[in-house]
């Protein structure tokens, strides 16, 4: 049955005349009475006393119209339902992130996320870089972050924030209390870098291949797994390290800055191009995207 012509039937019962129908529905009088014809033809029985000067219904027109207006109240009741559906997101949402966004950015963008869906149920796994990626790949992670763009057509990304890479040491180092050193000063000073899976890590070398610095006399004497790890065996006076400066808010650590050097990066939202199938992870998408656009 054709929910169209049931409400033109619906129309001519509440406005009482074809031709009014026809000029509230902006069609032509024939079109309105073809309308009711392939009803009536359908259901193989009258529905309107047309030997009468007024719309009259018979006993068989006022049980459809019955049957139109539970229809139409089903209708509404189904377009209301899945309204609601769309709003109330729930779920489990599995991400992936590199140290610096997992420990420093996302906790903050998570809360207010789980505050405005509060029946979906974030877990956030912590690794490096690499780590994160490959398991965006095999589909373990539905998104992820960290700051290095992933090659191929497969995953898309989006920029949420910007970093940058500085050069820390302990309060009672020489470099401690100077406005600014040269990159050949830091070449005889022990050196602590993280690991070669480390977003931070690939940042610092690329960076620093960009502005013309050959890191390969830069010889670190500590290789640590994790930012907190470095930024404590600098606090202990072991030597210079390289973390975000997002990591060194209350920290005993002091940060120098390197003529010439200022090492930005930009962290990344990634996911499978053909990932965002469910209502859940498309809303988290629209969410970050969102929250990088007020950050500005």
């Amino acid at each position: 049955m054709n929910i169209e012509h049931l409400k033109t039937f619906q129309e001519i019962v509440r406005l009482g005349s074809f031709s009014e129908v026809a000029k509230e529905l902006g069609i032509s009088q024939p079109a309105v009475s073809f309308q009711i014809q392939k009803l009536e033809q359908e259901l193989g029985i009258r529905l309107i006393d047309r030997s009468q000067k007024v719309i009259m219904l018979t006993k068989a027109g006022k049980r459809l119209l019955n049957f139109a207006e539970s229809v139409e109240g089903e209708r509404e009741k189904l377009r209301q339902d899945l309204e609601q559906m769309r709003e109330d997101i729930s779920g489990d949402l599995l991400i992936g992130a590199s140290t610096i966004p997992g420990e420093y950015l996302l906790p903050t963008l998570l809360a207010k996320f789980k505050q405005r869906n509060p029946a979906v149920k974030i877990q956030l796994d912590v690794s490096d870089s690499l780590t994160v990626i490959s398991r965006i790949r095999d589909n373990t992670y539905e998104v992820g972050f960290c700051g290095i763009t992933p090659e191929g057509k497969d995953l898309a990304s989006f920029k949420i924030a910007e970093d940058e890479i500085v050069p820390i040491v302990f309060p009672g180092h020489p470099f401690a209390n100077r406005d600014e050193i040269s990159p050949q000063e830091m070449e005889g000073e022990p050196l602590i870098f993280r690991e070669a899976t480390s977003g931070t890590q690939q940042s610092l070398t690329s960076l620093l291949g960009r502005d013309g610095t050959d890191i390969k006399k830069w010889k670190p004497q500590l290789v640590l797994g994790s930012t907190q790890s470095v930024i404590s065996a600098v606090a202990a006076g072991a030597g210079i390290g390289f973390v975000s400066n997002l990591a060194i808010k209350g920290s005993p650590v002091k940060q120098v800055r390197v003529r010439g050097l200022r090492l930005t990066r930009d962290f990344y939202c990634i996911y499978r191009q053909e990932r965002v199938v469910s209502r859940l992870l498309e809303v988290f998408i629209d969410f970050m995207k969102t929250e990088t656009l007020q950050r500005g």
